[in-house]
């Protein structure tokens, strides 16, 4: 099976909604940006994987605000074609 993805700057903070579904350390207002965020991502079936652990200021493409963030991959499988 092959793969393709989408790459993103995300800010660490949303490192663990983001893998771990856990929401805890997130403000009510982050949650919803990133519950908006994840609602409109192109595929609905992908996997999440933190490709640096080092960070590197960037607008966080979550919340719209500059941060320490993190390059995040939505990887996805390919449909085989037909033709």
């Amino acid at each position: 099976m092959e793969f393709d993805y989408y790459q993103y700057e995300i800010s660490g903070h949303y490192a663990s909604a983001i893998i771990n579904g856990d929401y805890s350390g997130l403000s009510d207002q982050e949650e919803t940006a990133l519950t908006l965020f994840m609602a409109n991502l192109p595929v609905n079936n992908g996997h999440f994987d933190v490709m640096e652990d080092e960070s590197n200021f960037a607008r966080c493409e979550v919340s719209g605000l500059y941060a320490d963030c993190l390059n995040f991959r939505l990887y996805f499988p390919l449909i085989p074609s037909t033709c």
